[in-house]
């Protein structure tokens, strides 16, 4: 879903009925207080557009100035009459696979959208949609409602919110296992990886270091008022470059075919944990290591580009 729409979405239910209204001044600080920092031009431009669509029944008041806008009738439903049959199975797709990727109150705002998208799968009738709808899985998935979902989807809401929020961390202290309460843990970032979310965050003000920690390792959360302190020159992808936040590279077995090795290549220059050169026949050598499938190792494919052929694994062969 994009930012524009998803912003919209909010506006939308932050506008009032008739004979209720609010100015776009007033609906720009209500964004402000669900975490939406957008100018009031944007807001302008944002009601404007809804409006002119003709599908939220979206007025101003012109009478005075500043102009009011409301409702004529309930704007969200309005726009969810006009939903297409791919758009509700779009929204129902990401609602069972993928919702724990946004904060609990960000779901909470779309929950009439997600029961129209079932309404519209149901009503049309449509085999290939439900065909879809229960072949297409994704797993793990966590069970709806259980302690680790409420974890997750409260740390993501306190960093969409900006706030901090208190917690007790699993931490290893001289060989010994235990759990610490930390009272001011402040968010910054989110990296998903293979084995789970991890946080990113600082744990105290008088401790600067950016900690990566687990969402598993993270339990009874509780958000505060304090808002989030973002440190100068903060930059996830620069965190992931510096600290190794990527998944770890598989480690594969390589044989290749050297043709005219020379008198250069020996097995030091081979990247990987014990290499082994052999001959192969009278014009090339067969080397084997043990080696992460990284980009490094892909470099020295590269570079030996037109005098190694991949004899295994057959997964490298193929691409």
């Amino acid at each position: 879903m994009s930012k524009k729409l998803l912003r919209q979405l909010t506006l939308a239910r932050c506008v009032p009925y008739r004979p209720y209204k609010l100015t776009a001044r007033q609906l720009q600080e209500k964004l402000e207080e669900e975490g939406i920092q957008v100018s009031l031009r944007t807001v302008q431009r944002d009601l404007e557009e809804m409006s002119g669509m003709g599908l939220f029944d979206l007025t101003s008041d012109d009478r005075s100035k500043p102009h009011g806008w409301c409702f004529e009738r309930n704007g969200l439903n309005d726009f969810a009459n006009f939903m297409p049959l791919g758009l509700a199975m779009a929204l129902k797709t990401w609602n069972d696979q993928a919702a724990d990727l946004l904060p609990a109150s960000v779901l909470a705002e779309l929950n009439p959208i997600i029961d129209k998208a079932t309404q519209v799968i149901n009503d049309s009738q449509s085999e290939l949609a439900s065909r879809w709808m229960e072949n297409v899985v994704q797993l793990p998935k966590p069970f709806p409602g259980s302690p680790e979902m409420r974890r997750a989807t409260t740390i993501r809401d306190a960093l969409w919110r900006g706030r901090k929020f208190s917690a007790e961390i699993k931490r290893v202290i001289k060989g010994r296992t235990v759990w610490l309460r930390y009272e001011q843990v402040n968010p910054l970032g989110i990296v998903t990886r293979k084995d789970g979310p991890m946080l990113l965050c600082t744990v105290s003000d008088m401790d600067p270091k950016i900690y990566g920690i687990p969402f598993e390792h993270i339990k009874e959360v509780e958000l505060t008022s304090r808002p989030v302190t973002q440190p100068r020159e903060f930059s996830v992808n620069k965190l992931i470059r510096e600290k190794g936040y990527q998944e770890e590279a598989e480690t594969i077995h390589f044989v290749g075919r050297i043709t005219n090795p020379g008198r250069a290549l020996l097995e030091e220059t081979i990247p990987g944990h014990n290499p082994r050169l052999t001959r192969y026949d009278k014009q090339s050598m067969m080397v084997e290591t043990e080696v992460k499938d990284s980009p490094e190792f892909r470099r020295w494919l590269t570079d030996m580009a037109g005098k190694v052929e991949i004899l295994a694994p057959e997964s490298l062969k193929n691409r």
